[in-house]
């Protein structure tokens, strides 16, 4: 199971990259339909919540059954400045993040993947789900970014 997991999070992360990189800075800050994101702000929220999910990863890997706080995406873009900062400079963050995320995930065993945190709202989660819930939020986020705008 690790396996595919780290290859379907590998993909997605280099689909976002790759797409993301194909994009000028005029595509990436055009306005979401309906009141959604501009891709911009996708891509600060991928770098955010990369941070996010590698510290749960390293954290469950690091320390029996840690406590892992939730964190509310709604009160970033305002208070983290999603409208003034960079994003090919959070999309930067996100493949740092990923190629270290990589290297440590695909060096650890099988006992290592069934690793406890205690998640503040979902409650005890492996790291396998963890990384579960971390891989379908990126294909979710890409599929928004490949959307119209």
């Amino acid at each position: 199971m690790s396996s595919e997991l780290l290859a379907r999070y590998a993909t997605a992360t280099t689909e976002l990259i790759d797409f993301a990189n194909s994009l000028t800075r005029e595509e990436l800050d055009l306005p979401g339909k309906d009141g959604e994101w501009s891709r911009a702000f996708i891509i600060h929220h991928m770098a955010d919540a990369d941070i996010h999910f590698a510290a749960r990863y390293w954290y469950v890997l690091a320390v029996e059954k840690p406590l892992l706080a939730n964190f509310d995406e709604e009160l970033y873009p305002a208070n983290l400045n999603y409208a003034d900062r960079d994003p090919f400079a959070s999309l930067a963050a996100v493949e740092g993040i990923f190629q270290v995320n990589l290297d440590v995930l695909s060096a650890i065993n099988d006992a290592q993947w069934h690793r406890i945190g205690i998640h503040e709202t979902a409650g005890e989660l492996t790291l396998t789900e963890i990384l579960t819930l971390g891989t379908e939020h990126r294909e979710g986020h890409l599929n928004q970014l490949r959307g119209e705008y």
